[in-house]
């Protein structure tokens, strides 16, 4: 889908872009979404793990809950992720800023009915955010029917969307010049730690080595 009202930027334009491979970068290295809709009782946003499929998102959340109950009857969602790499500093406390890439995704959701197909999307979604947990040596236990009933899972093609990203420097004024003051960019990296096993694992299995391949935060 080309550009519509919605993904229109009216400030700062020139970081707005409509390009199909940056916008699947950043919704594959976001650790979770924000899903805005609307309801009865005024808008909401519900944060949610999910994971790019093609030119889809999966997004889970309980099946009676009142993410899932509206969004799956088709009304309109928007979906965003935010990543932060950076925090830019000014001469000027107004000019301070962040290096950021974000997504905003706009569409209507559709549940996913079918138990098997749900619990096997289930399973992708773990998959999606930390590749290798359900496959090889001391492989967590794949998602059941019985789990899937209380789990639901909605699919989001991704057609209207824009991206909007910022990076470099602060805007200082040349009055500004003169202040002594330090100016730059702070980055930011999300890293995984080392793993701690509960009192029930212990030293019984070795220490998982995957960690979220392509989700570490990249400096600006």
């Amino acid at each position: 889908m080309s550009q519509t009202v919605r993904t229109t930027a009216e400030r700062y334009p020139d970081r707005v872009t409509y390009d199909r491979d940056a916008a699947y970068a950043i919704l594959d290295e976001a650790l979770a979404v924000h899903v805005g809709f609307t309801t009865d009782d005024g808008p909401m946003v519900i944060p949610t793990l999910h994971v790019r499929e093609g030119d889809r998102l999966l997004l889970h959340g309980a099946a009676h809950g009142r993410f899932m109950n509206v969004t799956a009857t088709g009304t309109a969602v928007c979906v965003t992720a935010t990543l932060i790499d950076g925090l830019i500093l000014g001469r000027a406390a107004s000019h301070h800023s962040a290096a950021y890439r974000s997504v905003m995704v706009f569409g209507r959701a559709t549940a996913i009915e079918d138990l098997e197909e749900r619990a096997d999307a289930l399973a992708r979604i773990v998959e999606g955010v930390l590749p290798g947990r359900l496959s090889g040596p001391h492989a967590a236990r794949r998602p059941d029917i019985e789990e899937s009933r209380y789990t639901a899972v909605l699919s989001l093609p991704i057609e209207e969307f824009s991206v909007k990203t910022r990076s470099g420097f602060a805007r200082d004024e040349p009055k500004d010049d003169g202040v002594e003051s330090w100016a730059g960019v702070i980055p930011l990296t999300l890293t995984a730690g080392a793993p701690e096993p509960d009192a029930l694992t212990g030293t019984r299995f070795p220490a998982p080595q995957y960690t979220p391949p392509g989700r570490a935060r990249r400096a600006p």
